[in-house]
């Protein structure tokens, strides 16, 4: 038995010990230790770019560094599957567009075709609805269905103006 391991280690000491095959190894081990430095470097990079936390790029590359070159792979699945979904970008991003979105809901639109119109137009330029008339009073736009102007005070319709304030 001890003859089998000896000619065993001998084969392997002689392949290792050819200057040829010696080089190729350290070729493919720094060419690991690349891909390792490589890696901690994308993890660093993505979180940055996920977080705004200023600690957790440093730990999550620290983490793919400690995990050695020959673990790094699993470190990476690991980042891969807890990183945050989007980006700081693109969550700043849509919370703009919401804001945009919802500011045009607040918008007046036109009743009758859902078009955005100033909220000093008497008529729809698209579909020729009434939108509003003006006091014969002050000469401002009030709603169709106002009883009193809400700038004067006026009756709609007369010419008094009228206080709301009771006594």
């Amino acid at each position: 038995m001890d003859a089998i391991f000896k000619s065993i280690g001998e084969a392997i000491g002689g392949v290792v010990s050819n200057p040829t095959v010696a080089l190729v190894v350290r070729i493919v081990a720094a060419y690991a230790v690349a891909v390792w430095l490589a890696a901690a470097l994308w993890v660093f990079v993505d979180m940055r770019r996920r977080t705004a936390n200023p600690m957790l790029p440093y730990a999550a590359a620290a983490a793919v560094v400690i995990a050695s070159p020959v673990l790094f792979p699993f470190a990476v699945f690991v980042h891969r599957v807890i990183r945050p979904p989007s980006t700081v970008a693109d969550r700043r991003l849509a919370e703009l567009r919401d804001a945009a979105l919802g500011a045009e809901l607040d918008l007046p639109r036109c009743p009758t075709c859902r078009i955005v119109v100033d909220e000093d137009w008497l008529i729809c330029p698209a579909c020729r609805s009434s939108l509003g008339h003006r006091c014969d009073h002050c000469e401002r736009t009030v709603g169709l269905d106002w009883d009193v102007c809400a700038w004067c005070g006026s009756t709609l319709g007369g010419s008094e103006p009228r206080s709301l304030v009771r006594s």
